[in-house]
């Protein structure tokens, strides 16, 4: 064996070897500095990035689901009751309850009564609402609609929120009467003189001068959040912009925490209610008055009311709620709010919980919680309605019950409904309302 033992000669060597380690430090350098960059500035390809891995994970998640082997919308439980399981005919305010829910592989609404018998059923698909759908990128998959958000009317109308993806006015017999193909999602309000205000998304690609410090998420875009009025044939009448509210009224604060230059998020606010407040309730708040807008902001932990003529934000409250979901005016000039307390799968700062508030002082005046005896939780969803008794229907929405709690009977459960789809498993419930049987004319009337 020969050894080189030229000393130029071996140092060359070394010296081509090194450059090349160096060179290899230097590509993991930049592609380091690139990637920091990307993520730091939301540069391409970010934005791929981040929708192939959020694609992965859902699919990881929710691949039974997608090969429609068992949907993410059923929960497993280990009732094996469904139906009304609870019925305290003496503490109960006797009506019947118009609920959507998912069952039979999609959702629906229905109405049942006391008893569980349904009266009435209301069903439509995306596909036959929207058959030549052009407003969004994307064309759902009918099993992967969600209703969430409906009104129904004494006639037997219903206007059913398919979330994020449209709304539509059917008549008793599930005839369509007017579609609204807008990223329509979460709270319906119908007002008495015929028109309804719904919840309504836009996307924006681009920061906007009007908006400082606000900047699409990872995704490459935001959600502004808007307040759509609607003529009663569906037209539209009027746009109003959450974002436009709170900068104008000088509220842009409640989007910013610390001391970041920006947020970059695709839900700064992520809307969930709305709500007008009524003549005949209008004197009980003194601070407010008929026309008076309520919205639930949910990501800010911010319920806020909006002056009906100046379209100004003139009261707020943030917390202690967290996650909230659906406020009403009640008529004792207090506030009726479903607090989710969400902290994921499991409830890390305590259950669920309604509760009533007063305006003026922001006090909890009174409030139902779960217990480990009594469990009630959902992360998202859920609503509540005050019942002509002083009850409070519930809808605990991921774990498909709803229930009735008997406020002057110590808080008890006077009502129960659980929506068993099949053993071992609950569907979702997205709403409940319980009316009285005389307001409903259409009960038993039969469709050609």
């Amino acid at each position: 064996m020969s050894t080189d033992r030229n000393p130029r000669r071996r140092f060359g060597f070394i010296r081509a070897k090194w450059d090349l380690v160096l060179f290899g430090v230097g590509v993991l350098a930049l592609a380091f500095g690139l990637g920091v960059a990307v993520e730091r500035y939301q540069l391409f390809p970010h934005a791929v990035i981040d929708d192939a891995t959020a694609a992965v994970q859902d699919w990881r998640v929710n691949w039974r689901h997608y090969l429609q082997i068992r949907s993410k919308y059923l929960a497993a439980t280990t009732r094996r009751e469904g139906g009304v399981t609870r019925y305290d005919r003496a503490a109960a305010w006797q009506g019947h309850t118009f609920l959507t829910l998912y069952g039979q592989g999609g959702f629906g609404a229905q109405l049942i009564d006391m008893e569980g018998r349904v009266l009435h059923r209301w069903r439509i698909a995306f596909s036959d609402a929207f058959p030549k759908q052009q407003h969004l990128e994307v064309t759902p998959p009918d099993y992967d609609v969600v209703l969430h958000g409906t009104a129904l009317l004494p006639t037997g109308d219903v206007i059913l929120n398919m979330e994020g993806v449209g709304a539509v006015r059917l008549d008793r017999c599930s005839r369509i009467v007017w579609r609204l193909p807008r990223m329509t999602h979460h709270s319906i309000d119908h007002l008495p003189n015929g028109e309804t205000l719904i919840a309504v998304d836009r996307k924006r690609f681009a920061e906007d001068p009007r908006y400082p410090r606000l900047a699409p998420g990872p995704q490459g875009y935001f959600m502004e959040n808007l307040i759509v009025r609607l003529r009663p044939d569906g037209s539209v009448a009027e746009e109003i912009s959450l974002l436009n509210l709170l900068y104008d009224s000088g509220w842009a604060a409640l989007l910013f925490s610390g001391e970041q230059a920006s947020i970059r998020t695709e839900q700064p606010t992520h809307f969930n209610d709305i709500e007008m407040l009524r003549e005949e309730m209008a004197p009980a708040f003194p601070q407010f008055r008929a026309g008076d807008i309520m919205v639930s902001l949910r990501n800010l932990n911010t319920i806020l009311v909006v002056d009906g003529e100046s379209r100004r934000i003139k009261w707020t409250m943030t917390g202690p709620f967290l996650y909230q979901h659906d406020p009403d005016f009640m008529p004792n000039g207090h506030i009726l709010l479903f607090d989710n307390r969400r902290t994921g799968g499991k409830p890390r700062l305590g259950y669920s919980r309604i509760v009533e508030i007063d305006p003026q002082t922001r006090a909890i005046v009174w409030s139902y919680q779960g217990t480990d005896q009594e469990p009630f939780y959902t992360d998202i969803r859920g609503m509540q309605q005050q019942l002509p008794n002083g009850n409070v229907l519930a809808v605990e929405a991921q774990q498909g019950r709803v229930f009735e709690i008997a406020r002057g009977s110590g808080n008890r459960i006077a009502w129960e409904y659980v929506n068993l789809v099949r053993d071992g498993f609950t569907g979702v419930i997205t709403g409940a309302e319980r009316v009285a049987p005389e307001q409903l004319t259409f009960v038993g009337a039969q469709c050609g």
